[in-house]
């Protein structure tokens, strides 16, 4: 109750100043004008915004995408036993708990023409390669996707784990005995079984590569130009550096129930076996 009441009073206040126009400086927030919905007329004028949640929802995509094939992957080598497990499976759970500052920072090294990855790809080649990840749309754009997956991928191998170690071992022995290959008991049994499992995993990891901000900060600033802008670069431009904190308002508003709209027919499935 005490939880709800504290983000009672952000959520109503963002909707107050949704309705309103006012920005620091123009005096205090509870004599903002009310501006008859001009923010919200505004956001869905705003073809900046648009290309920055169609790049958002572009990257999250692709990335949460690498995230569960790598996350399941993993979960299904590391379901077996063998020589190392331990070890190994706390060496691939540490990028998880990098802050993204740091990753941030490190790949911003590594992106650049003259850093490990342009070394690393011109040694398999054979040629020299100074390519400029991070000054180009495209390449900028993939950079960002590679470090969230680098990141994240460990995360979903944790969730997905322990889906695979929880699931009843009765249907599995018995398709063994039945002469069922490895792939035809994933495919045919542990698959439908991690459906669930792999909707939260997904859900999750997606809803948290939307607010994606840190690493583009750091890697692209969101350039060149505003080629890989995501959302969050765009709402701290417009609410920090430029100060429209009544239009920023109207846009977080219109991208939670865009999000609400898109994730809830993934999870009613879940919700409905409740």
């Amino acid at each position: 109750m005490i939880l709800f009441l504290i983000l009672l009073f952000p959520f109503l206040l963002e909707i107050f100043l949704s309705f309103s126009g006012w920005e620091p400086g123009k005096g205090d927030w509870w004599l903002a004008q009310f501006n008859y919905g001009q923010s919200f007329a505004a956001v869905f004028r705003d073809v900046r915004l648009w290309l920055a949640v169609g790049r958002t929802f572009l990257i999250a995509g692709v990335a949460v995408l690498g995230e569960l094939i790598l996350g399941l992957l993993g979960a299904m080598v590391f379901s077996r036993r063998f020589t190392g497990k331990k070890i190994i499976t706390s060496i691939f759970l540490i990028p998880m708990f990098f802050m993204s500052v740091v990753v941030g920072q490190n790949f911003y090294m590594m992106f650049q023409p003259g850093g490990a990855i342009n070394y690393v790809v011109g040694a398999m080649t054979g040629t020299q390669i100074e390519i400029p990840w991070l000054a180009q749309a495209g390449t900028g754009l993939a950079a960002l996707i590679i470090t969230d997956i680098w990141q994240w991928a460990p995360f979903m191998f944790l969730i997905l784990s322990s889906g695979v170690l929880a699931l009843p071992q009765n249907p599995i022995s018995a398709a063994k005995v039945l002469g069922a290959s490895e792939w035809q008991i994933f495919r045919r049994i542990q698959l439908p079984m991690l459906k669930n499992i792999m909707i939260i995993a997904v859900v999750i990891r997606f809803m948290e590569a939307l607010k994606l901000f840190d690493t583009v900060y750091i890697m692209t600033g969101g350039g060149p130009g505003a080629a890989t802008e995501t959302l969050s670069m765009y709402a701290y431009i417009i609410s920090v550096s430029m100060g429209r904190l009544g239009y920023s308002s109207a846009v977080a508003l219109v991208i939670l129930i865009l999000i609400l709209l898109i994730l809830t027919p993934a999870v009613r499935p879940i919700l409905r076996r409740q």
